[in-house]
């Protein structure tokens, strides 16, 4: 009859202390239970990779010239609270145009070819805002791009009578650096029952400023050292890369298309 007691005692106080350590511990919060980690790739950038070589070729008609473009893009982003999360991002893209011709002037067969690569990676930081703590976000963003400009051109030519031949190439490859910045405001939805599958659709704007000698600047200098007789309109130069780092390469409008998952 005392075992019996004794084990019903020991029974009873095992129980009152499991119903105590769990009235100890209080229920996790919304925040708590969140997956906090989201990886996701960018098609943003590609879109506009895919777009250079559709209007590079357009606008060519095919007489000589060609044209491509690729880009990409990845994040990292860390909920630090259920309403605000940080995200580190890199993004890529390139762009091409090549032009070349053959012809056969006072018997001497000519062929030549140009080629411009346009390329720029950019490093970002975002601080993001959720105002209901889910989905919809408004985005700050900051950090650094760079844009390098490759040509390089070849005139090839052959005299028929002689045999002799003569070829000359140039390659020139400046490039300048950017503080990069802008907002965006978009949607994320995950579809897991916490995380999971990931979509993420945004739309934005960023801006360039740039530091160090232009693209422009560079060039006509080269071109200078080149030809030392030649007058170079450096505004003019600028002009013209002025619009693509401004509008595709660096700055410009931005749409995030964007899969991943979500842990």
């Amino acid at each position: 009859m005392a075992k019996k007691i004794l084990l019903a005692l020991v029974l009873s106080v095992l129980t009152v202390g499991v119903v105590f350590s769990q009235a100890d511990q209080p229920e996790q919060t919304a925040f708590q239970r969140m997956a906090k980690n989201t990886i996701t790739v960018d098609l943003g950038p590609t879109i506009i990779g895919v777009g250079i070589g559709i209007a590079g070729d357009k606008l060519g008609g095919g007489e000589g010239l060609s044209s491509s473009g690729f880009g990409i893009g990845a994040q990292y982003e860390r909920q630090i609270t259920q309403k605000f999360s940080v995200a580190g991002r890199f993004a890529y893209l390139k762009g091409g145009v090549g032009y070349s011709d053959s012809s056969n002037e006072s018997g001497v067969d000519v062929s030549s070819s140009v080629k411009i690569d346009l390329s720029s990676f950019s490093i970002e930081g975002h601080a993001r805002f959720y105002p209901w703590g889910e989905t919809f976000f408004l985005d700050a963003m900051l950090g650094y791009a760079n844009m390098a400009v490759n040509f390089s051109g070849t005139m090839d030519g052959t005299d028929e009578l002689s045999g002799l031949n003569k070829k000359i190439a140039v390659t020139f490859a400046p490039s300048q650096g950017f503080f990069k910045l802008g907002p965006r405001i978009g949607w994320r939805k995950s579809f897991g029952k916490n995380g999971g599958f990931t979509f993420e659709y945004a739309l934005g704007y960023s801006f360039g400023i740039g530091f160090g000698d232009t693209i422009g600047a560079q060039l006509a200098k080269q071109l200078k050292i080149d030809n030392p007789l030649m007058d170079i309109p450096t505004d003019d130069i600028d002009k013209v890369f002025g619009y693509i780092q401004n509008f595709i390469f660096i700055g410009g409008p931005r749409m995030t298309l964007a899969f991943g998952w979500r842990f």
